[in-house]
């Protein structure tokens, strides 16, 4: 029914020939009968079935009298009869100027009945006002009410045996804002200005649904009372409960005997009474939460009381407590949560682990919500083999800059010489200055460890454990649509002594670099400039200040079938160098240039392999290069090395990777790649390529002006990729070498496999002749519907040792998880095995306690 203001009542039989359907003449609908309930959105609840199909017994619907209001004579139609034994008239209840006109749009109220609490004042209560029982949490969750319609309601469409839960979909308000009521039967008081609602009543609002047996509504005080129990379906909260008056206009209510479900987090829980105080504060008393299925009592967070503050996004619980599988383990007098994402300052999750190094490894962080734009995170580590270390991090967000600065302390470490005091600081700043120029940015990244074994000792991740040398980078840069330009200092400590001086990275002190590309510039062709200034430091070697200038211009041109582009190359690069050695100049210059003429063809055909169709390509390429000699056997290698030999690199101009070489070539690169794409969507699922380049003469510059290199050809590079197998990725790369005694010189073979059910495998081997060949076979496999076992064999072939070993397991359910997983790995000198202790608990919709287990677990199986 929609409550309007109508000036004549009448009844006519409904479409369905199975009742009746009265209201205001053309405007209202009250649907008489058992209602059809429509399934209600995803997130909502399904209403009950009608009677008959629910077992429930009542009387057939009657068609009730209507009386027309004193002020209206005219006649209407013919009057069916009563199916109250009392001859009371059925007239609609009047509606108060607030709750809308003669054409039945109700203005809808600032908030739901659902979204506010507290008990209205004593002078417009109903007279039964329900008395509150609360029971406690615990025993709420264990022992839920007796099934009947309402419980079917509050927990329909919620999957609780699959562990993702759905995000809530908005509700379908009743069209033009109205509130329409259905019901069996209805009795209106207009000298009241209330009416009683009996059987399947459902009431549609705009923000909500109700469900009742039985509802008294008071228009003139919009206020809702129920004796029995009420379900009320809110965006993505249900509530149902007994004993239940709401005041639609003052957000204010009671209801007792509460439980609520919140079906896009898959949680529910119990109250022994809910207060709506007003449209931003309510209040739960006894309450408890869980995201554990209906009978499955794994976690519980249970409180005496919980505040609502619905303005500020802030719940706070009065003696809250945790327990897990029944056993207490976490207690706080006042635990303060935040309602969405914002931040709120407080304990944050504690993490707990063991290593041999340190022992026992607590840390318990309470973070600072300091303002909107910055705050810190206080990190006390208990470390039960060395002491007290005290942490910090500090972050910041402006318009214009970002950062992060940690620092560490660990005063009179127990296991370090002398018992001495230990720290680290590191300090990353991003600023974006474009209110000086567009596109000019600053960055800065320092880093600092009181001694060289810091990281090894307390680093918390393989990451920074094996760091060899620490950086730190103060960088200026510059950006458009065509120029690019960096000034930056840059300079490394190296960590590890058993590297050797000579091999230790150089400091930039400073650097400077522009580069500028123009592509279809004058006639059609690419322009490039690169330019580089470098002043290059290390202790007790050659160091000085580097000039490099690089042009380049291309003419591509390309079509579906093909493409060739010739391009021209020149080198210019300069020294001023101090400890040079004696005999060799200490300002050497070069200068050369290259030609080369890269070209390619395209050939493909549909093809149906497997029962798919797909499209098959063959892409010969061939690419010439041509670079006179120059020799450089005085100029010092700063920064200069061997490039990779890989596929890409059969198509470089430069066979090493930096100014202080530039290699001589007469040489054609031929080489093949075949792909295979889907035909439904063109992903590709293979891609196969094989390569190699023919030299027409010897390469006379070497790295270290060895004898020159006379082979007539390079290696051969194979490459393999494909994703045409169901969950499994392939890969594999080989270079062959047939002019070595050892044929193999890298060799790679990765296979990764991820399952439907979570099942994640990675296998791989790795060869660099002369090096290492390494194994590394890593996986996560769920073998029930609650254990997965957890596995990593990190071997080294070629010493013989294994580099790191991990065996953990996980169990639990949808609602919670444990995971413990145990590490053996060697440490940074390759000397020494630690062995560490990882355990993490995993509660659904509350969090994670213990250690990172799943960050570390996303670096060690891949794919995971």
């Amino acid at each position: 029914m929609s409550l309007a203001a109508p000036e004549q009542w009448e009844c006519v039989p409904a479409p369905d020939g199975k009742g009746w359907r009265c209201g205001a003449a053309g405007t209202v609908e009250l649907k008489a009968g058992p209602p059809s309930l429509k399934p209600p959105p995803a997130d909502g609840p399904t209403p009950a079935k009608p009677p008959q199909e629910r077992g429930i017994t009542t009387p057939p619907p009657a068609k009730p009298e209507a009386a027309a209001p004193a002020s209206q004579p005219e006649p209407l139609p013919p009057k069916p009869p009563v199916a109250k034994p009392e001859p009371k008239p059925l007239e609609p209840p009047a509606v108060s100027p607030k709750r809308g006109s003669e054409e039945t749009r109700a203005a809808e109220p600032e908030q739901t009945a659902a979204e506010a609490e507290s008990p209205a004042p004593d002078d417009e209560q109903p007279a039964e006002k329900p008395p509150a029982q609360p029971a406690g949490p615990a025993e709420q969750t264990a022992s839920p009410p007796a099934t009947n319609h309402f419980t079917v309601l509050l927990d329909e469409g919620i999957a609780w045996e699959q562990c993702q839960a759905v995000p809530a979909v908005a509700r379908q308000s009743p069209a033009n804002g109205l509130i329409v009521i259905e019901a069996d039967s209805a009795t209106a008081l207009p000298e009241q200005n209330t009416a009683e609602f009996q059987g399947n009543v459902v009431i549609h609002h705009p923000k909500q649904t109700v469900y009742a047996d039985k509802l008294h509504f008071d228009n003139q005080r919009q206020l809702i009372k129920a004796d029995q129990q009420l379900l009320i379906q809110l965006r993505d909260l249900r509530l149902l409960g007994s004993q239940a008056w709401f005041d639609l206009n003052r957000h204010k209510g009671e209801m007792s005997q509460v439980s609520y479900r919140i079906p896009s987090r898959k949680a529910r829980g119990e109250a022994g009474r809910m207060a709506l105080l007003d449209k931003d504060h309510s209040r739960f008393e006894n309450i408890s939460y869980t995201t554990c299925p209906p009978g499955n009592r794994g976690f519980v967070l249970s409180a005496e009381s919980m505040d609502i503050d619905q303005k500020n996004q802030i719940g706070t619980f009065r003696a809250a407590k945790l327990r897990f599988l029944g056993v207490p383990i976490f207690y706080a007098p006042t635990l303060t949560v935040s309602l969405d994402d914002s931040r709120k300052s407080g304990l944050l999750v504690p993490s707990l682990g063991y290593s041999s190094k340190n022992g026992a490894d607590i840390t318990v962080p309470y973070y600072f919500n300091l303002a909107p734009n910055y705050d810190a995170t206080f990190m006390p580590r208990l470390l039960s083999k060395r002491g007290l270390l005290l942490g910090g991090e500090f972050r910041f967000l402006t318009p214009s800059h970002s950062g992060r600065l940690l620092a560490e302390i660990l005063p009179d470490d127990r296991l370090y010489e002398g018992n001495s005091t230990r720290g680290a600081l590191r300090a990353r700043t991003h600023s974006n200055l474009g209110q000086i120029t567009p596109g000019l940015a600053a960055d800065l990244d320092l880093n600092w460890v009181s001694d060289q074994g810091y990281l090894d000792d307390l680093g918390q991740s393989l990451a920074v454990t094996s760091t060899r040398h620490l950086r730190n980078r103060a960088a200026l840069s510059w950006r458009n649509r065509n120029w690019d330009a960096v000034a930056e200092l840059r300079h490394y400590r190296t960590l590890d002594d058993s590297i050797l001086p000579e091999d230790r990275p150089y400091s930039l002190l400073p650097r400077m670099a522009v580069h500028w590309l123009q592509y279809q510039g004058p006639a059609g062709l690419d322009y490039s400039l690169a330019g580089e200034v470098s002043n290059f430091y290390r202790e007790d070697s050659v160091t000085g200040l580097r000039v490099d200038l690089k042009p380049r211009i291309s003419l591509p041109w390309r079509r579906d079938w093909g493409f060739i582009e010739p391009a021209l190359n020149a080198r210019y690069t300069s020294y001023s160098l101090d400890g040079q050695l004696p005999g060799q100049s200490s300002s050497p210059s070069r200068s050369t240039y290259s030609i080369s003429l890269d070209s390619g063809l395209m050939f493909d055909r549909d093809v149906t392999w497997f029962g798919r169709n797909m499209t098959h390509t063959l892409e010969p390429r061939a690419y010439y290069l041509y670079t006179p000699y120059k020799k450089q056997s005085d100029i010092p290698l700063f920064d200069t090395s061997y490039l990779d030999f890989n596929f890409s690199n059969l198509f470089h101009d430069n066979r090493f990777n930096g100014p202080d070489r530039v290699g001589d070539a007469n040489q054609l690169t031929l080489a093949l790649t075949s792909r295979v794409l889907s035909g439904s969507d063109g992903r590709e699922l293979l891609n196969a390529s094989i390569g190699q380049i023919y030299y027409f003469e010897d390469r006379r510059v070497t790295l270290l002006d060895d004898e020159p290199i006379d082979t007539s050809s390079s290696s051969v590079i194979a490459e393999l990729t494909t994703g045409i197998f169901d969950h499994w990725l392939l890969r594999a790369g080989v270079q062959v070498d047939t002019h070595a005694d050892t044929r193999v010189q890298q060799g790679l073979a990765q296979a990764s496999y991820g399952g439907d059910s979570g099942e994640r495998l990675h296998a791989s081997w790795r060869l660099r002749e002369g090096t290492l060949e390494q194994t590394d076979l890593a996986a996560y496999w769920p073998v029930s519907n609650k254990i997965g076992l957890i596995g990593r064999w990190y071997y080294s072939v070629e010493e013989r040792h294994d580099l790191e070993t991990v065996a953990g397991i996980e169990y639990g359910d949808c609602c919670w998880r444990i995971r413990a997983v145990w590490r053996r790995y060697l440490d940074s000198n390759g000397t020494e095995y630690n062995n560490t202790a990882l355990l993490q608990l995993e509660l659904n919709g509350l969090g994670k306690l213990g250690n990172n287990i799943d960050n570390f677990l996303d670096r060690t199986i891949y794919g995971y």
